[in-house]
């Protein structure tokens, strides 16, 4: 019987221990301000789009896929939030990974987003922006400096966060 309750404590007290809180997780560190590099895709509307386009206003580039589950889920953050910011000269570009302009077109029509999306059909500035995963999210001061970045699904706190980076807001 001894053996039994000696067994018991010994279980007890390992539970306890595995109980123990641990502690909270933190922040990525921001990555060190560098220049955004430059690029010119073929918007969705068959235009051209350059970052130069966005020189004097704070900029978030998202890139994504279609087939990209996460990427889908935070389209509607996304295009909620350059609503409610656009007003106070945020912009917003989606730039798709190596998808057809068919493919994109049918996407961003079948569920309604309206967000500016650029075609990156060969995956170059995808390339020169060390994109790993997709979702990927870069925060760009109105000077062309990445400030921040995201890898993962955005969340409205993120948003937020890297808004501020990015406008000092």
């Amino acid at each position: 019987m001894s053996k039994v309750i000696h067994v018991v404590v010994i279980c007890l007290a390992l539970a306890l221990a595995a109980c123990e809180p641990e502690p909270p997780m933190e922040a990525p560190p921001k990555p060190k301000p560098a220049p955004a590099p430059k690029f010119q895709l073929d918007g969705l509307d068959g235009k051209p789009v350059a970052l130069g386009d966005y020189a004097g206003k704070p900029l978030i580039v998202n890139f994504w896929a279609t087939w990209c589950a996460p990427c889908i889920k935070e389209m509607p953050v996304l295009e909620n939030f350059y609503h409610l910011k656009k007003g106070e000269g945020l912009e917003l570009l989606m730039v798709n990974v190596k998808e057809s302009r068919s493919v994109v077109e049918k996407f961003m029509r079948q569920n309604n987003f309206s967000l500016d999306v650029a075609l990156d059909e060969d995956g170059k500035a995808t390339d020169e922006f060390q994109v790993f995963g997709l979702p990927c999210t870069y925060f760009i001061d109105k000077n062309g400096v990445i400030q921040n970045r995201h890898m993962g699904s955005i969340t409205k706190e993120i948003l937020y966060a890297g808004y501020g980076d990015i406008t000092g807001k």
